[in-house]
């Protein structure tokens, strides 16, 4: 009877363990979407969210326009300058500016302005219970695991861009899911995920998951 009961316990602990960066992240989202500055400054560490974010949106707003100028050498090489000492600049004070406690909310509130009221989208969550909130946004998520013991990652489409993606990372610290990376980019392609289907399992394994554009499996 007591083997019984401790299987059952670990089995719960396991369970609860499992369910804790996800409620975190949950939680996280509800924070931005309320303005709840307090619970965010407690669950980000600001500094290297801040450096993967500068990088990730300063590719994805700047680097397409590269492939615009194609043929065209000389106006490549004026765009390329213009990138790295305007253009970057720009991506990195708006992520100063945003990507705080209080920032994100606002952000938050810009796109969600934009997307209903502007462009006319149709917001899917509103309307709808918790549990349904809950479930779509589950169905958002492209991938959720665990890297380590106190490393969790999880990937998911924006509501309102399917092609866009968010990759973050938690780790525990201090008894607390805390989010230290956070990366925007763009879904891959059908022929960039043949090549990385087709890369060799040693290739794939030196690259890190939140800095790549893998499919990942449901």
């Amino acid at each position: 009877m007591r083997r019984i009961l401790a299987a059952v316990g670990l089995l719960i602990c396991s369970a609860v363990y499992v369910a804790w960066p996800l409620h975190t992240a949950w939680s996280i989202r509800e924070a931005i979407k309320s303005g709840d500055s307090a619970y965010l400054a407690r669950h980000f560490e600001w500094a290297p969210v801040k450096a993967t974010l500068k990088a990730s949106i300063a590719d994805l707003v700047l680097g397409p326009i590269d492939a615009s100028l194609e043929g065209k050498p000389k106006r490549q090489g004026l765009w390329a300058s213009f990138k790295a000492y305007y253009g970057r600049n720009v991506v990195d004070g708006l992520v100063e500016l945003y990507a705080t406690p209080t920032g994100l909310p606002t952000l938050f509130s810009y796109g969600r302005t934009v997307s209903v009221d502007v462009l006319g989208r149709q917001d899917p969550d509103e309307g709808l219970s918790l549990p349904q909130r809950m479930a779509d946004a589950w169905s958002r998520v492209e991938r959720a695991s665990f890297i380590s013991p106190t490393r969790f990652e999880i990937e998911m489409r924006d509501k309102f861009e399917p092609d866009r993606l968010y990759c973050g990372a938690l780790v525990l610290k201090d008894w607390r899911w805390k989010v230290i990376e956070l990366r925007v980019r763009k879904r891959p392609s059908e022929q960039h995920a043949i090549r990385l289907t087709n890369a060799s399992s040693n290739e794939r394994a030196t690259q890190h998951p939140c800095q790549i554009d893998p499919t990942f499996p449901r």
